[in-house]
């Protein structure tokens, strides 16, 4: 019994609302009932009661018919982008907003441009982009109410990546490239640098080595010039000596005369003789006395 009971609650509910949702139509029956009722011309009872609740349901649903079936007038829209700036690969939604607010949009499009374009379905404005680029447009709608304007970019962010990596890339290469040149332009200047040493070090040891041959030919003539001044001097004492008379020394084998017996040559002999020049039958004198 329980049970029989909430089952009559739950399809009378749903009674009531179909009768709710159908009660704008209630009006075409109600006038049926009415011309019955003023036909009969009979009023007694509960006809009187039905003929007004008649009357009632049919001003009320009529009343309801005409607000639901007549919608107010579009008059302008307004539509939010949300951004201005777009990647090509988006799909976005854009806010359309009536004016006034339970006006219907039947038709939105877009206007002509060469980078977006609009998918107008159930009351969603659905723009995606064909290629980068910059445009003014605006929207629509039912063929007489124009939106606001409204200045968008797309832009491709995998192009621009990629551009980036590749100046950055070319940058990388043409840094090498200079600090490559750099390292050979320093390291030939060094060379450079080292190749001038090593020249300016020859000529130098070649001077200091002509320098040293020139200052020892130089002694050398000096020497030779002394010893032949010695000689000379020695010839002219012997000369002199012989010329003289003078006395000199000499030992039995020796191949010089002496001009004193101290002489160093003749400290190693035990006979030493003295006489002049020609009676020691030597024919030069001796280089450490004279």
């Amino acid at each position: 019994m329980k049970k029989n009971g909430c089952l009559t609650w739950i399809i009378g509910f749903f009674v009531v609302c179909l009768l709710i949702g159908l009660y704008s139509l209630a009006w075409i029956p109600a006038i049926g009932f009415i011309i019955y009722y003023l036909i009969k011309k009979d009023y007694s009872g509960t006809r009187k009661r039905n003929f007004i609740i008649s009357i009632i349901i049919f001003i009320t649903s009529l009343l309801l018919f005409v607000w639901g079936t007549n919608s107010s007038s579009l008059t302008d829209i307004q539509a939010d982008w949300g951004k201005t700036t777009f990647d090509v690969s988006e799909t976005v939604e854009v806010k359309i907003t009536p004016t006034p607010s339970d006006a219907k949009i039947e038709k939105l499009t877009l206007s002509d441009n060469d980078i977006a374009k609009l998918k107008y379905k159930d009351g969603k404005a659905i723009v995606s982009f064909k290629k980068v680029g910059t445009a003014t447009v605006t929207f629509t709608a039912n063929d007489s109410i124009d939106s606001n304007a409204a200045t968008i970019t797309v832009k491709d962010k995998k192009a621009e990546e990629a551009a980036k990596k590749a100046k950055e890339e070319q940058k990388r290469l043409a840094e090498e490239k200079a600090k490559k040149e750099a390292e050979e332009k320093a390291a030939q200047e060094k060379a450079a640098q080292e190749k001038a040493a090593q020249e300016a070090a020859a000529a130098k040891a070649k001077a200091e080595a002509e320098a040293a041959a020139q200052a020892q030919a130089q002694a050398e003539a000096q020497q030779q010039a002394q010893a032949a001044a010695q000689a000379q001097a020695q010839q002219q004492q012997a000369q002199a000596q012989q010329q003289a008379g003078g006395t000199v020394y000499w030992v039995p084998n020796g191949q010089v005369y002496h001009s004193t017996p101290d002489c160093p040559s003749l400290g190693r002999s035990s006979t030493i003789y003295s006489g002049t020049i020609a009676q020691s039958g030597k024919s030069r004198p001796c280089k450490n006395c004279y």
